[in-house]
């Protein structure tokens, strides 16, 4: 039903199809990830404790942070390296992929030796609400985390170029391969009966760097040959165009990182470590609409760069139409998972978990949210005009935390205070994303109906 209404697009061109290949391919992986996902959960479960999943929840989100600190290099890299790729200028390409590898690696490593300077100095128990009997060796365990996803984060940029070029199947065959292969390992060690929380969390973290280096490694020698990162290509000229748009980036980052990765840490400090497993359980079945939705705008960040490029205003706009009108849709689909909910947790996990009917309209309403945000922001970072959403994305980013803990202490919502603060943060760059991208398209398909009006 979705590829159906692209088939209505008035004008279908190679962009078009390419999106749609991408889109096709993208659901494949992306629907087998979800499968492995939603196996892994129940499976976690029967080898660990709530409480000990629900910490390795709140640690893989908390070291996940650390991605802003490459102050938007990846995203400066993606559209610099999309217009390189759209304007066929390969010799800048190579340069801002060398350039954009060195700084990143530097930045990192950089991290790695600050924390390694502050750790003994850390103290993750008080840091999580947590006592030395719920898992020993914290501080230890977190060091060798940090350190594997500071690695990855480097290596992540194999799947910014393969955005750039507009090959999102690609870079979506990662995660749900590397999470086949983590769930592969700790069904062999649980049937073992040598499982524990170290060897879940470590395979979770570790699994998907061997398979990043991996795919760096074939690709650098197969198809991005021509790309592969060289000393000879480093251009220390780049870095300011890499961060000056990257900058931006860098805060949007940020903020997206305090609106929607802090939960699993204030759940854990303003509840339980039992409501952070359920909050992710509940999620993820209601997400998996999100999901499906970010099948067809993961390959649209790099489509937008190219029409934008190419002055394709038209394609655009109704590329935007499309994914607005499927993300309503998406939203009727939440609805059904509603009435879905108790058969299928029944069979997923064995049981039910019973949760207000507040957290459930707010997190379907959230997730939407989410859908329509991304329909136009994706549009605005593709075209490197971020200036606007970054001031609404500020305000909501200093708001959240204290509004999120004002809610929670003043209302009898429970968990749903977190989807709820995060909606009301998100309103403003609601507004202001649509409204700017419904005016830069206009103005710009009037500058170009006068310009053909005047060759003519």
């Amino acid at each position: 039903m979705i590829l159906s209404i692209f088939n209505k697009i008035p004008i279908r061109t190679s962009r078009t199809n390419n999106l749609l290949y991408n889109s096709f391919i993208s659901s494949f992986f992306k629907i087998f990830s979800i499968s492995v996902s939603f196996i892994l959960v129940p499976l976690c479960l029967k080898a660990v404790t709530a409480k000990e999943y629900g910490i390795i929840l709140t640690i893989t989100s908390i070291v996940n942070w650390i991605s802003f600190f490459d102050v938007g290099i990846g995203n400066g890299l993606r559209n610099k390296l999309g217009k390189c790729i759209a304007e066929n200028k390969q010799e800048l390409a190579k340069k801002y992929v060398s350039t954009a590898y060195f700084f990143i690696t530097l930045i990192f490593l950089g991290v790695l030796v600050i924390y390694s300077c502050l750790a003994p100095f850390i103290n993750w128990y008080s840091f999580l609400n947590l006592r030395l009997v719920d898992v020993h060796n914290l501080n230890q365990c977190m060091y060798v985390i940090i350190a594997l996803f500071i690695v990855r984060f480097i290596l992540q940029l194999i799947n910014v170029i393969l955005l750039a070029d507009q090959k999102s199947y690609l870079s979506d065959s990662i995660l749900p391969i590397s999470s086949f292969i983590t769930l592969i390992v700790i069904y062999i060690f649980y049937t073992l009966n040598i499982i524990s929380f170290y060897i879940i969390i470590f395979c979770i973290c570790g699994v998907p760097v061997l398979l990043l280096m991996i795919y760096t490694v074939i690709l650098f020698r197969t198809r991005y040959k021509w790309l592969s990162p060289k000393r000879s290509y480093l251009d220390y000229k780049l870095k300011n165009d890499l961060l000056g748009l990257g900058f931006q980036f860098f805060l949007l980052q940020l903020i997206a990182v305090i609106i929607l990765s802090t939960s699993n840490f204030l759940i854990a400090n303003l509840y339980t470590m039992q409501d952070v497993t359920t909050f992710n359980i509940v999620s993820k079945y209601y997400g998996s609409t999100l999901l499906a939705f970010n099948i067809l705008l993961t390959p649209l960040w790099g489509a937008y760069t190219n029409a934008w490029y190419q002055k394709d205003y038209k394609w655009i706009k109704n590329t935007i139409i499309k994914m607005t009108l499927i993300n309503i849709l998406l939203l009727f689909g939440s609805v059904i998972l509603f009435y879905l909910y108790a058969p299928v947790l029944k069979l997923w996990l064995g049981n039910v978990i019973y949760v207000t009917p507040i957290f459930v309209v707010s997190l379907i309403m959230y997730n939407f949210q989410i859908g329509f945000n991304d329909v136009f922001s994706y549009f605005l970072n593709g075209i490197g005009n971020i200036k606007l959403q970054l001031y609404a994305a500020v305000f909501g980013g200093i708001v959240n935390i204290p509004l999120t803990i004002y809610l929670a202490k003043n209302t009898d919502w429970g968990i749903a205070t977190i989807c709820i603060a995060n909606i009301l943060c998100m309103i403003p760059s609601s507004l202001i994303l649509s409204i700017q991208s419904y005016h830069i398209l206009k103005s710009k398909m009037a500058e170009k109906v006068t310009a053909d009006l005047t060759t003519v």
